[in-house]
């Protein structure tokens, strides 16, 4: 690998935009080497300076770009030659004349070196025994040229050479070709090497790709021999790539019969950081190793594991991505409130499956009253709120309704078991509101309560509910009032989206409210976006993916992601179409977009997928029918009790 670094030199090494004033002359073009630029003599007696009481004649030379690389031409046919030598590097018993300000420009180390009265500067030389000749030698060769040649016999001491001398673009290049030749057996050296030498780039590379590889890389000898920081951080990852948790559990325990006397008392501390409530069978797992079932504390963590799952089933949402199966989850229930339409997309094979009325035989059916919201928690689905009565589900119909009996019950589905069970009510009855799980809760934002359509007030009241403890908790109140919420949460930041206006003349609410709640601290905090009199509250969709908030415009066809540091919005590129009252999801770096009206008698069943990480998109299977006004959510469950897939 040839790294070239011409144009380092010209802006970091000799300034380029070299400026020259003097007594305006021709200047003998024979004699030019490089071009130059220049500007016309000022004559101005106010702007020009004065010499005798007359004014001076000045004219501006800007040299070429090329300047730059001439000096440093100049400063290695020096060195060619042998000439002006004002420093010598000594390692071992060789020794390397040079020139300080070439030093200086290439390293911090020698800059420092020279800009601080230190005994080399006084001596005119330093040692460096503990480096590679070689190495220095190469070094110099890429000070006084730019350019240098990396390979696999001389990367090590080169990046070892470059990390001492703190010469940043070197070890950069040095950094870059080691990622470039990672691999199962070389990832874990590259580790420690990133470690030793300090590159923050190597380090994360090296550790994102052994997480990546955990599986493959475990059956390897080289994992017995890793490092037990290495491990850690592989067990706490939740990007950790593996097939299941029971094999995290099974290399770990390799790993510690590797080094039985020295590595033993490390289990419980490492098993803790596996995430055992996730194990299908974890009474045979325990009795069938002597290491798990003849320690005391690994016991006692299989006992809490199996309580947790006991108490929490379905509702532990710390399970590695890898481990599950992800799925898009469609609900449609027609004006009659009679027919409806379930069904889910697998994220991974690109399939639907229509899942039935009520998901099963014998099932209870999810209720699903017009205004409620659909949200889903770990393995199950919450619905709040809603109408009871026969309002209309249409949104510009439901708004419209003389009287709205809001109701404040709240249903979970699970899809494990096909049960449907009502949760404690909301603090509050809604209808027209927004839900986000987010922190381990599942928020409920705005949406109108009980009472006629002048009467009714829109709420400010923010709610929680903790499935783990069955409870419900108010929060810190909206700003302002806002109709038509989208929610979207980002870490630990919920973003909502709206209309302060609920109905306009031609139905079509500016989307002129924009609010972030940081769910730690507990506060409410109004944004400022300015989206335009074409953006309106009922055709967008707020989704996060790479915990960033996306908005998908659907009159538009555009995607724009938001910068909560500059609070500007950015264009991420176009979709080629999208219906109305479609539905959208994130997922990891995907957008997918599903469904909608163009008009009330053209309905699509097309989806679209936009790929953040290369800016595309790409149409997917379509849905099995053309829906518009519907719920969607994603869900993933545990690979090895996946209700939707093929076995089930």
């Amino acid at each position: 690998m040839w790294l070239t670094l011409s144009k380092f030199f010209d802006g970091a090494f000799f300034d380029c935009g070299f400026v020259l004033f003097s007594e305006f002359e021709k200047m003998d073009e024979s004699q030019e080497t490089s071009s130059c630029t220049t500007s016309p003599p000022s004559s101005k007696p106010d702007s020009a300076a004065q010499c005798n009481g007359v004014p001076e004649c000045r004219t501006l030379v800007r040299m070429s770009e090329s300047h730059g690389l001439q000096l440093l031409s100049v400063l290695r046919s020096f060195r060619e030659r042998g000439l002006m030598f004002d420093f010598t590097i000594k390692v071992q018993e060789h020794i390397f004349p040079c020139h300080r300000c070439v030093l200086a420009a290439c390293s911090d180390f020698f800059r420092a070196m020279f800009e601080v009265d230190m005994k080399e500067r006084g001596d005119g030389s330093v040692s460096l025994d503990n480096q590679c000749p070689v190495a220095v030698g190469s070094f110099l060769d890429f000070a006084y040229s730019g350019e240098t040649l990396i390979t696999e016999g001389n990367v090590d001491v080169l990046f070892q050479l470059a990390s001492f001398l703190q010469v940043s673009v070197l070890s950069r290049a040095c950094s870059d070709f080691l990622i470039g030749s990672m691999d199962l057996y070389n990832c874990l050296s590259l580790f420690s090497l990133a470690e030793a030498y300090g590159s923050a780039t190597l380090l994360q590379s090296a550790n994102e790709f052994v997480v990546q590889n955990f599986s493959d890389l475990s059956k390897t000898q080289d994992f017995l021999d890793m490092q037990v920081n290495v491990l850690e951080a592989c067990l706490r990852s939740d990007a950790l790539n593996v097939p299941s948790e029971e094999d995290v559990v099974t290399s770990l325990l390799r790993w510690i019969r590797h080094d039985l006397p020295g590595r033993k008392k490390l289990l419980p501390g490492l098993l803790s950081l596996t995430r055992l409530h996730h194990l299908p069978a974890l009474k045979t797992l325990r009795d069938s190793d002597t290491l798990l079932s003849d320690s005391e504390s690994c016991l006692a963590l299989f006992s809490e594991a199996q309580s947790r799952q006991e108490q929490y089933s379905g509702l532990l949402t710390d399970a590695r991505s890898a481990t599950t199966q992800s799925y898009i989850y469609i609900q449609k229930t027609e004006e009659n409130g009679e027919i409806r339409h379930t069904f889910c997309y697998c994220l991974e094979t690109d399939q639907w499956k229509e899942l039935g009325a009520g998901h099963g035989e014998g099932t209870t059916m999810l209720p699903d009253p017009p205004g409620s919201y659909l949200t889903s928690y770990a393995e199950k689905m919450f619905v709040t709120g809603g109408c009871r009565g026969n309002c209309c589900r249409s949104v510009r119909l439901h708004v419209a309704e003389p009287f709205h009996e809001a109701t404040d019950e709240v249903w979970c589905f699970c899809p494990l078991n096909l049960t449907c069970t009502p949760a404690p009510a909301m603090l509050e009855p809604r209808t027209m509101h927004a839900a986000v799980t987010c922190l381990d809760r599942v928020y409920v934002i705005g949406g109108r309560s009980k009472g006629s359509r002048g009467g009714a007030p829109n709420l400010l009241e923010v709610e929680y509910y903790d499935p783990l403890t069955q409870t419900w908790s108010s929060v810190s109140q909206l700003p302002t009032a806002i109709f038509y919420p989208e929610a979207s949460a980002c870490g630990s930041v919920i973003y909502t989206l709206g209309s302060e206006v609920e109905i306009t003349d031609s139905f079509n609410p500016s989307l002129d409210c924009f609010f972030c709640y940081d769910a730690q601290m507990d506060q409410w905090n109004r944004l400022v976006a300015e989206f335009g009199q074409f953006f309106h509250a009922t055709l967008v969709k707020a989704v996060s993916i790479s915990n960033t908030l996306h908005l998908c415009d659907l009159s538009t066809y555009k995607v724009y992601s938001f910068c909560p540091e500059t609070s500007v919005w950015k264009g991420e590129g176009s979709f080629e179409c999208a219906g109305f009252n479609a539905g959208a999801v994130g997922m990891r770096d995907r957008i997918y977009i599903l469904g909608g009206d163009y008009s009330p008698d053209e309905i699509t069943d097309e989806v679209q997928v936009y790929h953040k990480g290369r800016s595309q998109w790409e149409e997917v299977a379509p849905m099995p029918r053309a829906l518009t006004e519907f719920h969607c959510q994603l869900i993933s469950f545990n690979r090895y009790r996946d209700p939707w897939g093929d076995t089930a």
